[in-house]
């Protein structure tokens, strides 16, 4: 009863943030009216583009697993990811897919341990990537302008040099943790330091858990590099979409360059506020502070939230059948081919 009790006042939030910011907009009605006006073909390639964005996920986890030795069918391998995506609307943080799909693949492979090994690796290859492209978006296009050529703003400019700089921050942070992650000794400082900081009861438990999944992959750089390669293919599938929904709505609104410098930042955001089940309220909130931000207003970033979410609900649907038809959320499906617990280099 408590955990429904939290549920349903989180998606009370939600819904209350998600009508605190349509109450904001200058005009409603023109928003509804330019999504009932979209182009409905460019809707359906966003959609198409998310799903792809999904499966291409799933292929990513499979080189992960067969690098620890773990061979899950490639069906199998979708049906446990699509499940994620399920359960990532319903989860605040982002992070209830990856719980139900590390749960399904410990029941399937009796490799827990593994198995949240490389839920771990897998996200946090993802936000590595992903602030590296939004960092390299950036900065071109502080030297290089706008596709369109038209010129920044004062207000524009100061706000892309703070995302270039963000950027690159979190890039080189989390570069220094790889590095300490695949390094003992440097793991060793790293441990030695977080001891004494404040709040080392709490970070301490993370890292280790981070440390932990990392030994499995020390010497996996292929299934790594791999890894980083599809990722950086899935930033590509998922500001596609983003644009395709924009454009939709108003063409000519934002380049796709514009994309790749906000969209890694709205997932940084829906991970770090986990306000809501699915991100509902954050997600249109975040489209709208960083579609004003780049110059193409905050109604029209509140629309693309909008659609973004519908599509993800669309595009989720069939993880939700997965779920209750296959006995995935009891451990009940047919058992995968597992090989022996040496690892081995995956097949490319």
């Amino acid at each position: 009863m408590k955990n429904r009790l939290i549920n349903l006042a989180k998606l009370a939030i939600g819904v209350g943030l998600l009508f605190f910011l349509y109450t904001k907009l200058e005009n409603p009605a023109a928003l509804w009216l330019a999504i009932v006006n979209s182009n409905k073909l460019l809707l359906v390639a966003a959609l198409i583009a998310y799903a792809v964005a999904v499966a291409v996920s799933a292929l990513k986890w499979g080189i992960l697993l067969r690098a620890i030795g773990i061979g899950v069918p490639r069906r199998r391998l979708l049906a446990y990811q699509w499940v994620a995506e399920f359960f990532n609307n319903f989860l605040p943080a982002q992070v209830g897919g990856d719980v139900m799909r590390g749960y399904a693949l410990a029941s399937d492979t009796h490799r827990a341990a593994d198995a949240t090994a490389s839920v771990l690796i897998d996200r946090f290859i993802g936000l590595f990537v992903f602030m590296l492209s939004a960092a390299a978006a950036s900065i071109t296009m502080l030297f290089l302008g706008r596709p369109n050529g038209q010129p920044f703003t004062g207000e524009e400019l100061f706000s892309m040099r703070i995302m270039a700089l963000g950027s690159v921050v979190i890039t080189f942070v989390l570069v220094l943790v790889l590095a300490a992650l695949l390094s003992r000794r440097l793991k060793q400082i790293a441990e030695s330091i977080l001891a004494i900081l404040p709040f080392s009861n709490k970070t301490m438990p993370i890292w280790q858990s981070l440390a932990t999944a990392f030994n499995a992959y020390r010497h996996k750089y292929r299934a790594l590099f791999a890894s980083a390669g599809l990722s950086l293919l899935i930033v590509l599938l998922t500001s596609i979409q983003i644009w395709l929904i924009a454009i939709a709505l108003e063409p000519g609104s934002i380049s796709l360059i514009e994309v790749l410098v906000i969209n890694p930042i709205i997932v940084l955001l829906l991970v770090a506020v986990p306000l809501s089940p699915g991100g509902l309220g954050v997600r249109q909130g975040a489209f709208a502070i960083m579609f004003y931000i780049i110059g193409a207003g905050a109604a029209l970033g509140y629309a693309v939230g909008l659609l973004q979410q519908f599509i993800v609900y669309v595009v989720s649907v069939p993880g939700g059948i997965i779920w209750m038809r296959s006995g995935v959320r009891q451990g009940e499906i047919e058992p995968a081919a597992v090989p022996a617990e040496t690892s081995t280099e995956p097949q490319y």
